[in-house]
């Protein structure tokens, strides 16, 4: 390709542009003339970097610091939820009523010797519906035992910092919880002066159980608020420990009468829970 000479008229303009060019900076050097101009164009510089830094910069970081804000405080409200339940849990096993005892005591309460154990797993929920809990029959959560090497839970008693709530009735990938309202469940309970059994089923309903009775078969008067207890009998749960307290009743015929139960623990109310297996506890603390 041919190379094409500068014309005349290129060649005397560039020599033109060299020349002022080589003028003004002879000037700025000796005389300092655009210091101005050179001062007004690095704090238009500066303020050009301000307006990005606090319209693009500033944002993103400040939107980055949020994030990691709120997931540290998730973090740290996790722990202490965690640990407040661990608490309840303890505290519902050694005081009744704000009555604390000492090592090696059970839990105690006026005209009640209650079996509940001091030594137990504790196990995180991984899944229960809310909804299905609240509106339909089946009544089921999902545990993860911590920190426990067994792994034969079936038929363990659950309870929460309230009381009980079920008892696993299988150990896939993790321990499903039949609850105390589900109505395939099946509860023995009694009253506290020991004169009246019945086997008390899920209702379906949130809170509530429901038992069956004869008036004929018994004789003891069943009134609204009365207080019902474990029995003990079909070995899976303990012995005389809260369950409820009667909030309905009706009189079906003179051969029939059920009432509801209000339960006195939720398992919506937690995130941990106590899990243990033998039947026949040793009270010993082992924390």
């Amino acid at each position: 390709m041919a190379r094409i000479a500068p014309t005349p008229g290129q060649k005397l303009s560039f020599l033109i542009f060299t020349i002022i060019s080589a003028i003004v900076l002879y000037f700025d050097i000796t005389t300092n003339s655009f210091n101005s101009i050179k001062n007004e164009f690095k704090s238009f510089k500066i303020s050009a970097k301000y307006v990005v830094k606090v319209s693009t910069l500033e944002p993103i970081q400040s939107l980055v610091k949020s994030f990691r804000n709120k997931d540290e405080l998730i973090s740290e409200n996790k722990i202490l939820r965690e640990a407040l339940d661990l608490s309840y849990l303890n505290n519902y096993l050694i005081s009744r009523e704000n009555i604390f005892y000492k090592d090696k005591e059970i839990i105690k309460k006026i005209h009640m010797n209650s079996e509940f154990p001091s030594t137990y797993n504790i196990a995180k929920l991984r899944n229960i519906d809310p909804n299905m809990y609240k509106c339909c029959d089946r009544h089921r959560m999902f545990l993860e035992i911590i920190k426990s090497n067994d792994h034969d839970f079936l038929e363990s008693t659950v309870f929460n910092y309230q009381g009980i709530v079920g008892h696993i009735i299988d150990d896939n990938k993790f321990y499903e919880v039949l609850l105390l309202t589900d109505i395939a469940h099946s509860l023995p309970i009694k009253l506290e002066s020991n004169n009246f059994f019945c086997n008390a089923k899920g209702s379906g309903r949130a809170g509530y159980i429901t038992c069956s009775y004869n008036p004929l078969v018994w004789t003891e008067e069943i009134r609204k608020n009365q207080t019902f207890y474990t029995s003990g009998l079909g070995g899976i749960y303990p012995k005389n420990v809260e369950i409820g307290h009667i909030s309905s009743i009706n009189y079906i015929n003179s051969n029939e009468t059920v009432f509801d139960i209000k339960l006195v623990s939720n398992p919506l109310d937690t995130d941990l829970f106590g899990v243990y297996r033998d039947q026949w506890p040793v009270f010993s603390r082992n924390y």
